[in-house]
C-alpha cells in the first residue's frame, strides 16, 4: 500500500524523470504532482506601516496553496535595491501544497509603506536557480528545506 513520502510502482509500470532530472513519483491514481509546469506568481501582496503594521498570512497556512516542490518566500518590494530586495522568510511546499514554515504574520517595525509580497517559485530546468515573479531580483540559488 502507498505511504506519503514513498515512491510507487504501479502496476501499469508508470514513472518518470522531470526535466531536472529528479525521479517523477505518481500515486495510486497515476497521476504525478510534480509534472505540471511551472509559473512563478505572486500569492498575496499587503502594504505594512505604521498604522498597519501586520500582514496576517494564516490564510495561506493550508494544503493546496502553491504546487508541490516550488518554493516561498516573502519579499518588500519598492524600487530595485541595489543589493536586491529584503526577505523576511522563505522556504518550500511541500507534497500537499502546504508552505512550510510560513509564519502566521509578518509585522514590520518601520513607518513607511513596505511593500509585502508572499512569492511562489520555481526550479529552473537546470536545477539550479529558483525563478521568481516580478522584474527584480527574478532569480536566486536553489536552497533546502
Amino acid at each position: 500500500m502507498p505511504q506519503q513520502g514513498k515512491s510507487v510502482v504501479l502496476e501499469s509500470g508508470k514513472r518518470g524523470i522531470h526535466k531536472n532530472g529528479k525521479g517523477a513519483v505518481y500515486d495510486e491514481d497515476g497521476k504525478c504532482k510534480t509534472c505540471c509546469e511551472c509559473e512563478p506568481f505572486v500569492l498575496a501582496s499587503d502594504v505594512t506601516n505604521s498604522s498597519h503594521p501586520s500582514f496576517d498570512l494564516t490564510p495561506y497556512q493550508g494544503p493546496d496553496q502553491a504546487p508541490p516542490g516550488t518554493y516561498w518566500r516573502l519579499i518588500e518590494l519598492g524600487s530595485c535595491y541595489p543589493g536586491g530586495y529584503p526577505w523576511y522568510g522563505a522556504g518550500c511546499v511541500d507534497g500537499d501544497g502546504r508552505l512550510v514554515g510560513l509564519p502566521n504574520q509578518f509585522t514590520s517595525g518601520y513607518y513607511y509603506n513596505g511593500y509585502i509580497d508572499l512569492q511562489i517559485g520555481c526550479e529552473s530546468d537546470d536545477g539550479t536557480q529558483i525563478e521568481w515573479p516580478g522584474s527584480c531580483q527574478t532569480t536566486s540559488p536553489v536552497y533546502s528545506c
